[in-house]
């Protein structure tokens, strides 16, 4: 058997230190990579044999299409050494949600609503990318989920979860399935019954993590302690409680209900779509951008998408869908641009991306269109295409509100693939043409905290802080900063 232990190298490349964790199935080590200088996490897997082993390590490679987004851990090495399998994979500095979900019971607190809502909304972002690339977790729970020290959120663990799952679609007999040890109190009713499963277990899994990250309880959790958790959710019977906070008061109406569509039992009735349980989320917002169609929440003064100063609902012109009574070539790109904004009011994120492309058929110069079409393309978390895009429409614009809804929403695209250089460039041309967005100088913030460069970060989030202090997400991330040392409080 290959012996791991700090000091000890792999692959001639891969100098191992500390041991970060172990369970029933892995035992998971920090290492130096020598040939790139950087820290990274291997996890070494136990308790796997012959063909399994080779199906897994293959099922782990698979997700490398998953590479370069900021809300999944990335898997750089796959690889078999003596007889066993090794991951590596990225090091991320912080807590599985789990730990921190100790930590608060154990100081009978829990997190601020606006903490857990963003916790929540990074777990979705990262779930929404991976489907969108053909990619099912299947194992969504806390202890899959780290959180860095400055509030970076990762998701662990694709692909393996989707193998250790195979043979629950097989056999009934739940013991034999390798998912039921550790995952049981996470499974949707369809897993845990043994039948087909896709992505719906994924939006049921994160429902159960949503569910306690807002309220402080399991939803499935009966106080009476007669029936497992397990047995309450493989239950069709059992509906869990409406969702309200443990110490923070009434979860919002549309947030709850957000949360309780994508644990409804029947797949039917449930969320179909990450996509779909994000909008549901962010009906909270009750006020839209008059110039982008972006949500916000009603105390933001500025829009978090374009900086737009922000109207009140009733004063917000609406576009109503003109295809019925217009034919389609007779349509200018503004009449089609006007569809598309009308369409992402409400949420039809690919309509709306249609007229979007539509309107640059029409007229190729369009700067309104490839902006919003970058907005929806973010929205669906079809990042690559949104950068295509985008960079296409700023070479054909002058105007400078455009350009500033541009290279902010190519910024975003750039820091969510991790092209943090690139975001950054970006977030610095949109503060040249509206330096008074708060939100632009926190997007620059966040990537320069995620890039290492914290002490310009800290600069940043003091701006965005200055134009307004009530940014919940700035707060934090001040609060983050400062808690690591990384500059004086």
């Amino acid at each position: 058997m290959l012996e791991v232990k700090k000091g000890s190298e792999l692959r001639g490349r891969y100098v191992i230190s500390d041991l970060l964790g172990s369970g029933g199935y892995s035992i998971v080590w920090r290492a130096t990579d020598k040939e790139v200088g950087r820290d990274v996490a291997i996890k070494r897997l136990t308790k796997v044999e012959g063909n399994d082993l080779s199906s897994l390590l293959e099922e782990a490679g698979a997700t490398s299409r998953l590479k370069g987004h900021k809300n999944i851990v990335e898997v750089y090495d796959v690889f078999q050494d003596d007889g066993e399998g090794f991951l590596v994979m990225e090091y991320v500095d912080g807590s599985t949600l789990d730990e921190i979900f100790r930590e608060h019971i154990l100081s009978k607190t829990w997190l601020e609503k606006d903490e857990a809502l963003d916790i929540f909304e990074q777990i979705l972002d990262g779930l929404l990318f991976a489907h969108s690339c053909g990619v099912f977790h299947r194992d969504v729970k806390p202890s899959n989920i780290l959180v860095s020290k400055l509030g970076a959120v990762k998701l662990v663990d694709f692909g393996l979860a989707k193998l250790m799952a195979h043979p629950l679609e097989q056999s009934s007999s739940y013991e034999l399935g390798f998912a039921r040890r550790g995952t049981a109190n996470f499974m949707s009713p369809e897993q845990a019954s043994g039948q087909h499963i896709a992505h719906t277990t994924d939006i049921f899994s994160a429902g159960i993590v949503g569910y306690i990250l807002l309220s402080g309880r399991h939803p499935f959790n009966h106080p009476c302690g007669v029936a497992t958790i397990f047995d309450l959710i493989k239950n069709p019977t059992f509906q869990c409680d409406e969702l309200t906070g443990m110490q923070k008061g009434i979860i919002p109406g549309d947030l709850a209900a957000a949360v309780m569509k994508m644990l409804k039992k029947d797949v039917t009735q449930r969320s179909q779509s990450v996509l779909e349980a994000l909008n549901e989320l962010s009906k909270e917002s009750a006020q839209s951008c008059s110039r982008c169609s972006a949500p916000n929440p009603v105390s933001n003064i500025y829009c978090g998408q374009c900086g737009n100063a922000l109207k009140q609902p009733s004063s917000i012109p609406t576009f109503e869908h003109s295809e019925a009574t217009t034919p389609l070539t007779n349509r200018t790109a503004e009449d089609l641009t006007n569809d598309g904004y009308s369409l992402t009011r409400r949420a039809d994120w690919v309509g709306a991306i249609d007229m979007y492309r539509r309107a640059i058929d029409v007229d190729s110069s369009y700067g309104r269109a490839y902006a919003n079409l970058g907005y929806a393309l973010n929205r669906i978390g079809s990042y690559e295409d949104a950068i295509k895009q985008l960079s296409l429409g700023i070479e054909c614009t002058s105007d400078a509100a455009l350009l500033h809804r541009m290279h902010d929403a190519r910024g975003f695209a750039q820091s969510n693939l991790k092209n943090y250089t690139g975001a950054i460039a970006d977030f610095t041309t949109a503060m040249e043409y509206n330096p008074r967005n708060p939100r632009i100088h926190y997007h620059r913030a966040e990537t320069k905290a995620l890039a290492g460069k914290y002490a310009e970060a800290y600069i940043d989030v003091l701006e965005a802080l200055r134009l307004d202090p009530d940014l919940p997400r700035a707060i934090r991330l001040r609060q983050r900063l400062e808690a690591q040392g990384y500059v004086k409080a």
